[in-house]
Parts: C-alpha cells; structure tokens; sequence
C-alpha cells in the first residue's frame, strides 16, 4: 500500500521561513532532507518515522488549538542530532469520521512501519491512542507495553471509555499481552487493588525509585515493544500543558533521561508522547519540553547499540548457584555495553534472554531468589503449555 494516503503532508517552507538562517543547523532541516527524498521505492530504508495525531478523547483539534503542530514546531526548532539519521515526518493523520476509524488508521499505520522494521514515533493526541498502537501487535506473542505515567489508567467502575481508563481496552483486546508495565507511577494515587485490572507479567517502577536512579527503568524499557508517555507524569511546575495538576512527578531531566534510555532499546518499536493540551499552557513550555523528550528518544536511538556488539562471543556467562532451585541461574554480563541479563529456559527446553539489571545477580549471588526471574520463568512456563 502506499502509506503516504493516511496524511497530510507537512509543508516545510512555513517552518524554514520562520526560522530563516537557523534552518540550516536544525533537526527540521535533516527531516525535511530525509522526507523530500522517500519515494514507495525506498521507503524500507527509513530509520525513524514520525507522524502526529491531533486527537484527544473523541475530538479532533485543528488550527491555532492543534498541540501537536505547535510540538512539531519546537521540534523542528531543535538542533540537528545527526544529518546522516533517515527520519522522515509523513504529516498529520487525515481526519476520521469515528474514533474507531482513527484508532484503526493508527493500527494500519504502525503495522505497516514495523514490518518494514522502521521505529514509529507517534505524537498525540490523547493517550487512548495506544489502544489503537497496540492492536498492530495482537499476534505478538511476547508483546510487551509500558506506560509511564503517574496514575494506573483502568476502570474503576462503571464509566465511559476515556483516556483515563484505556488501558482497560487495551487488556480486553490484547488478553494474551505477555508483559505490561507501569513506570513513573505514584503509590499514593494508585490503589494497589488497581493492579488486579491488568493483564500479563508486571515489572512496575514506582517514581520514588526513578528519583533514586532513572537507570532503574533502563532493564525495563529493554524489553519494551511500545512506550506510551503521558505527559501527565511530570510535575506541573514542569509542564503545566498536562491535564492533571500533579504536585508530585518526574522532572524535566528526568523526563528526557527516560526517553533516551527507551531510544536505546533495540526492542523498542513504538514511542509515544501523549496529553500536552494547548488549552492549559500560557507560555509554551509544555511544547518545548514535548519536543525536547523526543529530541532526547531520537538522540538515543542513534546510539542504539550494533547487535553484533552483543552477540554470544561479547557475553560473559555467570552461573549462579541459588539454595531452593535446582539449576543454577544463568546470568550475561556484555563487555562492550555492561548490561545484564539473565536466561530462561522454558519447559519445552527454548532459551530466552531477558534484559535486567545488575541487581538481579547480587540478589542470586547473596543466595536469594530474583523476583524478577521468577515472574519470568512462571510466565514462560505458562505459555509453553
């Protein structure tokens, strides 16, 4: 299909005029570069993909009230990371007749990138979005979703479908979803009953433990397919375009370190940055951060490391041996990187190798049981029955 009839085409010109003599050095030029060169005939050798979709919770915003254009905008403004990235911006999702119909444009949208094994990065909108993200990876069968945010975003009751209650969809149309993941999340927000409404293995990452170390989301974010970033998550002295008036949250720093360890990830297939409102902003700077977080995922991305750098012969194998289990705990160091990862082997003998954190072999070194391990081996073992 020609992918290119889902958009509106951007027009590059209102943004170089704008910035005149600084287009030259910008990230909007190396996109415009990248964009005016894709043809159906070499699109698979595009590296990042960008595309906006101005639609929040059943409405779509145009004009002046469009938050994506004006992300796009500070975006483009950034300086360029690398001229040599293949980053194209394919424009604006056409407008649907139904939320449905954009939720399936959005679906039909990433499908086609990820089979070309082109990164997506989507800018919303609403974060109900994802529903319609995560319908392109329905026969995956070790699909795994983490969303940062501060609240857990289920049902609590009897109410009508929203972005503060999608993930309830999500689990409903994805039953099978081998991991779902929380991280950002705050304890006092988040009744732990909630935790019982979603679906798959959890790895959580409360945000008390991202202000100790961000690096303590990274494992996570390895073995992530979609990231899904609501904005909500920051404190609002930090973005004051979010929905919510958080007190509490992760700072601006904070923020852009967590997109660039997700940009790492050769796992990661989709980001998405959701709920900057124009409506609540009076100064701009939710869009400015908006467009930084993604500068930062980009950055990463281009330091994404060569798979061939951690193939079996740069893997240090530690065995360890754990008091209750009769195998030892198979642990790889890579000595290019120093990430960690430990090996699970299924009851029909397949090996898998689960990215984690050095914390995981001191808890098997001091005789101890990973939590995180044991999750994964039940998981596996679930699935190969």
């Amino acid at each position: 299909m020609d992918v290119r009839q889902y958009f509106e085409p951007i027009d590059f010109s209102k943004y170089s005029d704008k910035f005149k003599e600084k287009w030259k050095y910008s990230l909007g030029q190396t996109i415009e570069k990248s964009t005016n060169k894709i043809t159906p005939a070499n699109i698979h050798k595009i590296e990042v993909v960008v595309f906006s979709v101005p639609f929040y919770n059943g409405t779509w915003k145009s004009g002046k009230t469009n938050p994506t254009e004006k992300i796009r905008e500070e975006l483009y403004r950034l300086s360029t990371i690398d001229r040599k990235l293949s980053i194209v911006d394919f424009g604006q999702l056409k407008k649907t007749k139904s939320q449905k119909g954009a939720f399936l444009a959005v679906r039909d949208i990433i499908e086609y990138f990820t089979e070309l094994n082109i990164v997506t990065l989507l800018i919303g909108g609403s974060q109900d979005l994802t529903v319609g993200i995560c319908e392109a990876f329905k026969s995956e069968t070790f699909f795994s979703l983490t969303s940062v945010d501060s609240v857990l975003d289920v049902k609590k009751g009897r109410e009508t479908f929203s972005s503060t209650n999608f993930l309830t969809r999500v689990f409903q149309k994805n039953p099978q979803i081998f991991q779902f993941n929380l991280v950002g999340y705050q304890t006092h927000l988040v009744p732990r009953e909630l935790f019982s409404k979603t679906k798959g293995l959890v790895t959580h990452v409360r945000l008390g433990l991202l202000h100790e170390d961000s690096i303590n989301a990274e494992p996570v974010f390895r073995n992530t397919d979609v990231l899904s970033f609501d904005s909500n998550a920051l404190k609002y002295s930090e973005i004051n375009g979010s929905q919510v008036k958080n007190p509490n949250g992760l700072y601006s720093e904070e923020a852009c370190q967590l997109a660039k360890y997700a940009g790492l990830s050769n796992k990661l297939k989709v980001f998405g940055i959701f709920e900057t409102d124009w409506d609540k902003d009076n100064n701009g700077i939710s869009f400015k951060l908006s467009a930084q977080i993604i500068w930062y995922f980009l950055e990463g991305f281009l330091n994404r490391v060569q798979k061939e750098k951690e193939l079996p012969e740069n893997l240090q194998m530690y065995k360890v041996e754990v008091k209750e289990i009769d195998e030892p705990i198979v642990f790889y160091k890579c000595t290019e990187t120093a990430r960690w990862w430990f090996e699970i082997q299924s009851i029909k003998g397949n090996k898998y190798l689960i990215a984690c954190s050095k914390k995981e072999y001191d808890e098997a070194s001091g005789d101890e049981i990973p939590e995180n391990w044991l999750k994964f081996v039940q998981k596996i073992d679930e699935l190969s029955k």
